[in-house]
């Protein structure tokens, strides 16, 4: 029914955990066959040299595919057994994952580096043992590349490389395999990837085209791409390109593929003038008759989307820790300035606007948190499971969270917070960088609104038939009129406070409401507009920033629920932060899927259309100016 954004999930369910109050048990997969991995691990390390020990780490076990859990929110469906906090590490995992993350601490903290990251083998953490790397999941990535976070460019440089590795280990021929991988795990090659554009093409997906050169087995790459540097000129390029033109595309066709490019090849010229903010190395990268052997397709012809897909899914969730992490340390700095400075009236942490946006800033880092480690457990604890709508929204969520309190010292503090002893200055600088990133935050929400939308059509396609056809449907049309629910006065459907801790109760009840809006918006919006919601950019962003929402609401509450039941420290404040979160965002769901549907003529969505024409038409702001006389 909408254009295709991405590939539908399969059906397959697996039996993972209870039914009732399932706060406090494993979601551990891999501890099913913990035992049984014991030994295997012993009888191959008995059989190993000692200088390849490396390769008796035990596979991280995964369960079978389950359907997607937040498309699913689009039709009112939850996956309940999902809704338990994940423990994706068994614990021989997190004891490995601790040991290795105290080494690497160790090494930074002493300054051994010189070159830069390869020496402490952060190149090769998701890469496979065979080839040398250390075949980190997401989760453990994630809680290493913490310790990266205070250099961004590094932490962003070694992210995008793992992904690459990544993608080469799970799409690439063995050629390829043999080839680089080892060098790619070793540092001695850095991957980097080309994939978006400032140019823009009617008659192709992309602006940069491979063409097929039957007679010498190769492609030939024509284009341009915009390529983030972080400091070191990359060896190797990951370059998404269209390979069909628009008129040749089917309904079957991705036509796009990813090819691996040496930076080195003629034809290839990565520009040296940088573009974007200062300080921020986007260089845009040539690609003039660069030819690309066959072998050197990652994935097939026609699995471009794929591979895009579980690459931007990857790096979207390891950007968004080094954004936390920035976060925490703008939250310090300012509480440590709070604590630690006097105003005549008083201490200024005594201030209640201050302490109402210190405490929101909290709110924020640890839904973040939250919705970081609950997606790369769904990315490492289900095979290939559908996970692109997850890794965009903790994206979303993580940036807009950022710059906005990146300029928290800005309202606070006034001129105190530019002072040459401050370090706020330099946490704006570094929290605008990561902000503007290599892609449009717009663009990712149109992403996640059109994939829920698209799951949902799929789903509710009848139904959404005889709501944009009511005259040929009354009997449907006077059933809608009957229905006890709607996005003022919404009904419970699941009982979801059973799946959580009691002291959550007030968190469950409106994550069920919020749930319930969504479906409705999702069916109001698909039945006024159709397939042309595509260009219904407003609404779209909505439908994401609802989506979003309530998917951190779900990470918080599941996160807290665990914390109390297994007696984290702190966790009765983390069951009040979650309850106070969920009522927030609640109240914000409430509010936009009441604009959803009242539609653009009642809201101002309209109006702001003839403003803009307006604005357009005149070329400039064309406003009398208010001292002018007419007479």
């Amino acid at each position: 029914m909408l254009q295709r954004v991405c590939n539908p999930i399969g059906r397959r369910l697996v039996n993972r955990l209870g039914i009732v109050r399932q706060c406090c048990y494993s979601t551990v997969p891999s501890q099913q066959h913990s035992r049984q991995q014991q030994q295997q691990t012993a009888a191959a390390t008995d059989s190993v040299p000692d200088d390849v020990t490396v390769l008796s780490k035990p596979i991280h076990q995964r369960s079978a595919q389950r359907k997607p859990f937040v498309k699913s929110l689009f039709l009112g469906v939850v996956d309940q057994e999902l809704l338990t906090f994940p423990e994706s590490l068994d614990r021989e995992e997190q004891a490995r994952v601790e040991k290795d993350r105290t080494t690497i601490s160790e090494m930074l903290a002493t300054n051994e580096t010189k070159p830069g990251a390869s020496s402490i083998g952060l190149f090769g953490l998701q890469g496979p043992l065979a080839h040398g790397g250390r075949q980190f999941t997401e989760t453990e990535y994630a809680y290493v590349s913490e310790l990266l976070a205070d250099d961004h460019g590094k932490a962003l440089l070694a992210l995008e490389h793992n992904a690459i590795v990544q993608l080469i280990t799970r799409h690439g021929n063995d050629t390829v395999k043999d080839t680089l991988l080892r060098r790619l795990c070793s540092g001695e090659l850095i991957g980097a990837a080309a994939l978006f554009e400032t140019a823009c093409s009617r008659d192709t997906m992309f602006s940069t085209v491979a063409e097929r050169d039957f007679a010498s087995r190769k492609w030939l790459l024509n284009g341009s791409k915009v390529l983030l540097r972080h400091g070191t000129t990359p060896h190797l390029l990951a370059v998404v390109a269209s390979t069909k033109t628009v008129e040749k595309m089917n309904a079957a066709d991705n036509a796009m593929a990813t090819f691996l490019v040496d930076a080195r090849a003629p034809g290839v010229e990565i520009s040296d003038v940088q573009i974007g903010l200062q300080g921020i190395e986007l260089v845009t990268v040539h690609f003039r008759q660069v030819e690309v052997p066959e072998d050197s397709v990652i994935g097939s012809e026609s699995g471009g989307t794929q591979v895009l897909t579980q690459f931007l899914s990857s790096v979207r969730v390891q950007s968004s820790v080094v954004q936390v992490t920035l976060l925490k340390r703008i939250l310090n700095a300012l509480t440590s300035f709070c604590i630690n400075t006097q105003t005549t009236s008083g201490d200024i942490k005594d201030i209640e606007v201050v302490r109402e946006q210190l405490a929101r800033m909290a709110c924020t880092i640890y839904a973040a948190e939250s919705l970081i480690y609950m997606t790369t457990s769904l990315m490492d604890d289900f095979e290939n499971q559908d996970v692109d709508v997850e890794a965009a929204i903790t994206k979303i969520f993580s940036a807009e969270q950022l710059v906005q309190f990146a300029t928290l010292p800005l309202k606070l503090l006034g001129p105190h917070a530019m002072a040459s002893d401050s370090s706020f200055d330099a946490l704006l600088s570094e929290a605008l960088k990561l902000y503007v990133g290599i892609e449009s935050l717009d663009s990712v929400k149109f992403f996640i609104a059109l994939a829920g939308l698209q799951y949902a059509g799929m789903q509710t396609y009848e139904v959404i038939k005889k709501d944009r056809n009511p005259a040929m449907n009354p009997s449907h049309v006077l059933s809608k009129l009957f229905e006890k629910t709607s996005i003022a006065n919404p009904k419970k459907f699941a009982d979801l406070q059973q799946f959580f801790h009691p002291s959550l109760d007030p968190a469950a009840h409106w994550i069920e409401y919020s749930i319930v809006r969504l479906k409705l918006a999702t069916e109001c919006v698909l039945s006024r507009h159709g397939a042309e919601v595509i260009d219904r950019h407003v609404e779209l962003a909505r439908l994401a920033n609802i989506a979003t929402m309530i998917y951190a609401m779900i990470a918080s509450a599941s996160r807290a629920s665990r914390s109390y039941c297994i007696g984290l420290r702190h966790a009765d404040q983390e069951i009040h932060l979650a309850n106070m979160f969920g009522m927030e965002m609640s109240e914000k769901v409430r509010l936009l899927a009441l604009d959803l549907e009242k539609g653009p003529f009642i809201t101002n969505d309209d109006n702001y259309n003839i403003v803009a024409r307006n604005l357009f038409r005149e070329k400039a702001y064309f406003y009398q100016h208010p001292i002018t006389r007419n007479f």
